[in-house]
């Protein structure tokens, strides 16, 4: 959650900043370069709108998850201990240190969460010539 704060952060300063910006600035004889400018600045201020939108997103589906469930089949919102490590089936996020452990923080959509989805403890997996095997749930 506080990584995806940061991003809702970044995003909203990022499109103050650039509004305040625009406010700023004023028409000088050169129009031309003047229109340009506004133009570049309301393309960031979209590309910005479009990454805060996505980080809204993201808070939402991690809110509507209930990490103090175990499950006995691998499905969003498992922390899996594999024999490569932990991996956290949630929002992708890549990878976190976490009381010293790393955690793979991984979308249930990406082509390993889709692999490890519905496996249980002990099942092994094929992955990009690897073989991963599920040693346990949390």
């Amino acid at each position: 959650m506080e990584r995806i704060d940061q991003r809702i952060a970044l995003a909203n300063q990022a499109m103050e900043d650039i509004q305040n910006s625009a406010n700023q600035e004023t028409k000088s004889s050169a129009g031309d370069k003047y229109e340009t400018g506004r133009a570049m600045m309301q393309q960031e201020k979209d590309k910005q709108a479009i990454q805060l939108a996505q980080a809204q997103e993201l808070r939402q589906q991690l809110e509507q998850l209930a990490p103090n469930l175990v499950y006995e089949a691998i499905q969003p919102g498992s922390l899996v201990l594999t024999n490569e490590g932990y991996y956290y089936l949630t929002v992708s996020l890549g990878k976190i240190i976490l009381e010293q452990k790393t955690v793979y923080v991984l979308s249930a959509a990406s082509p390993l969460g889709q692999a490890l989805l519905r496996k249980r403890v002990g099942d092994k997996i094929q992955f990009q010539q690897r073989t991963i095997q599920i040693i346990a749930l949390y």
